[in-house]
């Protein structure tokens, strides 16, 4: 048995129905009151009944509205309503309406009721809060109602949703945005431009005058390695015409003739969304395209319709709010015909904006090619698929941390991604992107971290002069075995890379000053002071002074949403580890955007600044809504005799001149990339030092940082190549490349790219472990 006692003040005028309801729900499980709102015909009480009044009803009904509480709008209609439309049905016309409004509250004012018998006119005026359009002001609204044996009840329809929204009508939120905003580099050309011509480049292999020449035509015109042309081509019977790629118009006048000769190219244009280089700066700007399928409610949120392209990738996602702007919008209501009934609310929406960029273009598009081109050249050497996996460079304003360029490779063309593009199959294609073990997707300039080989020797020999282990003229006998167990090495020996060298250079280095060893890599120097650092300054010596020269954590540069590689810097766990620390091997891991502000750092007097690509973001004619400054994050703190200690030694590397003092050998380990007196010589001076780390395979990281011009730096770059032969090997000459462009050399004077790349098998290095390469 359950009894429920009822007292009321005399006060009582209504009882709000969320009691109601609550009141009914207990009632009706003693079995003697239904449900409000149920259809069982069941009569309420009287009380019950004398507890709501129209304006209650309507009021609860459309505040119930603003919270999308459809269960609780079902309830407060009538039972013949309840009939005419299912709570699933009732509640997808309320779903779709409110997409297409953006919902977000609902409330009701100044509400007159006309009663007349058992049915009632609630004339009223609503406010409804949208995401999109902000408040919907709709007034004179009507709501009919009808008085049932559990109260006021709404005889409802679709029009009490909006006047004229009858059967048969649709509610329809409709947009147009602007044209989406251009990303430019420094002098204004555009990185990134809408509603740009591209070519797109198709051949037929049955109509290839010479197969393999138009392979080696594709790879350098198109950025892509030769072999994954021969991959491409392989899925196509020769009577297939099918596309290899899109090419700015500009580039495609260059390559013309060759792609007439040696393909039998054909071509077609379009207007798109065009990004220059096709795959040149693709880790920079991003890419566009459809909102992922488990963003629609959040793209929907922000008035996007599906179907519209965003940015997904690089500046394009950082800035899409900025690059996409407001769509100017509309809430209307359509007869099936396509006409307008009637329009609701509008929005008028946001003009795109620009973002313009710290990227040198010309500097840009040169580091991309050189990139692309070094890895066609040498595929049948260290860049085969069998060893390297790629490689990235990273080109430094010493002054402001600008970033002038940055590469990544292997690389992609943002283009795939729009919906327009002519590529067959291209979501297969995408996904065989994503699975390549190559990672083109991944910035390696920011994402990435290796470990540093021979270029951390920077590191540890301004430790060592800025803590006095070692005076910067004492002489250091460098022989190619070291003994280091009065340091406490528990190893027998360890070596200097000129041990493992070809006869003409597997020479003991013999008197160097500190600068002298920086200049060689002289490793038992650096073996030496870094256990002397160890032993006689500390633990974490060694380890505090790569964290002052901006090791071991993010440097904050502002472009992209992935997350930024703040590399390793840990504390040695004993000599044997401080030993191999000081020539960049163990645990330590770095990014090349770290190095390159580093070596930024040593040559603008040890000012570490944040480096940054997105300068500022507007509207032509208009203030930028954001405008970035140069910000030193930190400084070195290194005296002016410990950075020319250092800069000595690097400007070293690159020089022929400089002899050793007893083996009259070449002392450097990049000379016969700029300076060889029987190559070309570079007709600008650079200061480097060169690195080649141990990464448990047979093939080393190769690594080339460095400043220039000496006498009055202005850039820093860093450079490597995964898994292929020493840094001075591979990324300096790719770096040298680079250089040249940037101090605009005559063609005459830009090097060439080593001929045993092109001509030369792989042939592994014999590198030991807690060893380096140069």
């Amino acid at each position: 048995m359950c009894m429920i006692l009822i007292r009321l003040p005399k006060s009582f005028l209504l009882i709000r129905l969320s009691a109601v309801v609550a009141l009914a729900f207990a009632a009706s499980s003693c079995g003697t009151l239904p449900i409000t709102g149920a259809s069982s015909g069941e009569n309420a009480p009287n009380l019950l009944q004398a507890a709501q009044s129209p304006t209650d009803v309507a009021t609860l009904f459309i505040e119930a509205w603003g919270r999308s509480d459809y269960a609780a709008m079902y309830a407060l209609l009538a039972p013949q309503s309840q009939q005419l439309t299912t709570a699933p049905v009732f509640q997808q016309i309320y779903e779709t309406a409110d997409a297409a409004i953006g919902t977000n509250g609902a409330s009701i004012a100044n509400a007159r009721v006309e009663e007349q018998g058992q049915t009632a006119l609630v004339r009223y005026d609503a406010t409804i809060g949208s995401n999109t359009f902000g408040d919907i002001e709709d007034e004179g609204r009507a709501m009919r109602l009808v008085n049932t044996p559990n109260g006021w009840r709404v005889a409802w329809s679709t029009m009490d949703i909006f006047d004229d929204y009858a059967p048969g009508t649709t509610l329809d939120s409709f947009s147009r945005r602007a044209p989406r905003g251009n990303i430019y580099a420094r002098d204004g050309q555009p990185l990134v431009e809408q509603d740009s011509t591209v070519v797109t480049v198709y051949v037929t292999r049955g109509a290839i005058p010479d197969e393999e020449a138009c392979l080696t035509t594709l790879s350098y015109a198109l950025l892509t390695q030769r072999g994954d042309f021969v991959t491409m081509f392989a899925d196509y019977n020769f009577e297939t015409q099918f596309p290899v790629g899109d090419i700015d118009p500009d580039k495609y006048e260059e390559y013309s003739q060759a792609l007439a000769e040696n393909c039998a190219a054909v071509t077609t244009t379009r207007e798109t969304r065009r990004y220059a280089g096709h795959g040149a700066a693709a880790h920079i700007t991003g890419y566009i395209g459809g909102i992922p399928s488990e963003q629609v409610d959040e793209y929907a949120a922000r008035g996007y319709d599906f179907g519209e392209l965003v940015g997904l990738g690089g500046i394009e996602a950082q800035y899409e709010e900025e690059l996409a702007g407001d769509a100017r919008r509309v809430l209307r209501i359509v007869e099936p015909g396509g006409m307008t009934v009637r329009e609701i609310a509008s929005s008028d929406g946001a003009a795109p904006m620009d973002v313009y960029t710290t990227i040198d273009y010309d500097l840009q598009m040169a580091a991309g090619q050189a990139m692309a081109d070094a890895y066609n050249y040498a595929e049948g050497n260290w860049a085969s698929r069998e060893h390297s996996t790629g490689g990235g460079v990273v080109v430094l304003d010493i002054a402001s941390g600008e970033v002038l360029a940055l590469a990544s490779y292997p690389t992609f063309d943002p283009g795939i991604f729009n919906p327009d593009t002519p590529y067959f199959f291209v979501g297969d294609y995408i996904i065989s992107l994503g699975g390549d073990a190559r990672q083109p997707f991944l910035n390696r300039v920011i994402q990435n971290s290796y470990a540093p080989g021979s270029t951390f020797k920077i590191i540890t020999a301004a430790a060592a002069a800025e803590e006095g282990v070692w005076d910067s003229d004492q002489i250091f006998d460098c022989t190619r075995i070291w003994y280091g167990s009065q340091y406490g090495d528990t190893r027998e020996e360890r070596y200097d890379w000129r041990n493992f060298e070809p006869e003409e250079a597997n020479f003991d280095t013999g008197e160097v000053t500190m600068a002298d060893a920086l200049t060689a890599s002289c490793n038992p120097f650096f073996y030496t002071v870094g256990a002397l650092l160890y032993r006689d300054r500390g633990p974490s010596t060694l380890t505090d002074y790569a964290r002052r020269m901006g090791l071991g954590s993010q440097t904050g540069i502002n472009v992209g949403i992935l997350p930024e590689a703040a590399g390793n810097v840990p504390l040695p766990r004993g000599v044997d580890a401080a030993i191999s620390e000081a020539i960049g091997q163990g645990d330590i891991q770095v990014s090349l955007i770290q190095m390159a502000r580093m070596v930024a750092g040593i040559a603008n007097g040890g000012a570490l600044y944040e480096p940054f690509i997105v300068e500022t973001v507007g509207r032509e004619g208009e203030t930028p809504v954001f405008e970035f400054d140069p910000t030193i994050t930190s400084e070195m703190n290194l005296s002016e005799e410990t950075l020319e200690v250092v800069r000595h030694g690097m400007c070293q590397v690159t020089d022929s001149s400089v002899l050793g003092r007893t083996s009259g050998e070449r002392l450097g380990t990049a000379w016969f990339v700029f300076t060889d007196p029987e190559g070309v010589v570079a007709p600008y001076t650079v200061c480097g030092k060169t690195g080649t780390a141990q990464t448990g395979r047979a093939e080393p990281h190769g690594w080339f940082v460095a400043f220039a011009p000496a006498d009055d730096p202005q850039i820093a770059i860093a450079g490597v190549i995964e898994y292929g032969r020493e840094g001075s090997e591979t990324a300096a000459p790719i770096i040298r490349r680079i250089l040249d462009e940037y101090f605009d050399v005559t063609p005459d004077q830009v090097a060439p790219y080593p001929e045993w790349w092109y001509e030369n098998q792989y042939v592994p290095l014999n590198i030991p472990e807690g060893s380096t390469g140069v």
